[in-house]
């Protein structure tokens, strides 16, 4: 099964449990590390359904490395891996069991197909660093990113100073959300965050399969549980139309954002509203 032309990202959340404990975590707050997960051979056999091209296939979570299928799954896959983690584990385990050439090699400059993030409060700055370093020295492709928070622009300061010195790549990510009443971010659609519920009519270029195997089209029904009509265990045709919504105006700010598209080509936004 051919993905639409117009899915330009992929994500597979194995798990939405995680080592970290953050008391802004959105999948704790929400209950969503209680999720029921694939087990590898299901993730495996569903994926292998779905044509995926030239398009990367990028595992998450919660933290993705806590799943007990974790090497079986990016070993197995047919596509292209990229890889979103805390980077709290064995790395020398990883290392033996993951191949680098099972990750994505872009020649585009920049660009990394590991991203370890930074969770200030969470992470151990000079620990993450030596990870980081030891899976480069290992012909992996990895760099760390951190999320410009007005909280923690000291701290971030603080990593990009130490990851300079280390020969590491450091890059922040907008700050997503509402500080002191402020909303920090840059959206297509601000009024989709505004709380007040309307309907819409809206397409994404985006591919969402939870741990379950449901298949969701943007961020706010994949943390809701909502609206998906589609699971990996029972494949239909994935299409790249418009939908009703009755929920605009609740949006998750991850569909609205406007971001640095994925291969560094420019500012964009995976939803399309009318």
């Amino acid at each position: 099964m051919k993905l639409p032309k117009e899915i330009n990202y992929a994500e597979m959340y194995l798990t939405f449990r995680c080592n970290f404990a953050c008391n802004y975590c959105i999948n704790k707050i929400s209950g969503l590390e209680k999720r029921t997960e694939l087990s590898g051979e299901e993730w495996i056999k569903g994926l292998d359904q779905i044509d995926f091209g030239d398009l990367q296939l990028t595992i998450g979570g919660g933290e993705p490395t806590l799943h007990k299928d974790f090497f079986q799954i990016i070993n197995n896959l047919k596509p292209k891996v990229e890889l979103l983690t805390n980077m709290n584990f064995d790395v020398d385990r990883f290392i033996e069991n993951a191949n680098p050439e099972r990750f994505n090699t872009s020649k585009t400059p920049f660009y990394h197909s590991i991203r370890a993030s930074y969770h200030v409060g969470n992470s151990v700055p000079e620990e993450l660093v030596k990870r980081v370093k030891r899976l480069n020295e290992h012909k992996f492709n990895a760099a760390i990113f951190g999320v410009r928070h007005p909280y923690t622009i000291n701290e971030n300061m603080q990593m990009a100073w130490l990851c300079a010195k280390n020969g590491i790549p450091f890059y922040e990510k907008d700050f997503l959300g509402k500080v002191n009443d402020k909303f920090y971010g840059f959206y297509k659609y601000p009024e989709g965050l505004n709380g007040k519920k309307k309907e819409a009519d809206c397409r994404v270029r985006e591919l969402l399969i939870a741990p379950d195997g449901d298949i969701f089209k943007c961020h706010r029904d994949l943390y809701h549980s909502e609206n998906s009509d589609n699971n990996l265990k029972e494949l239909k045709p994935i299409t790249y139309d418009f939908r009703k919504c009755n929920n605009f105006g609740e949006c998750n700010p991850c569909d609205l954002k406007l971001k640095t598209n994925k291969y560094l080509g420019g500012i964009d936004c995976q939803t399309e509203i009318k």
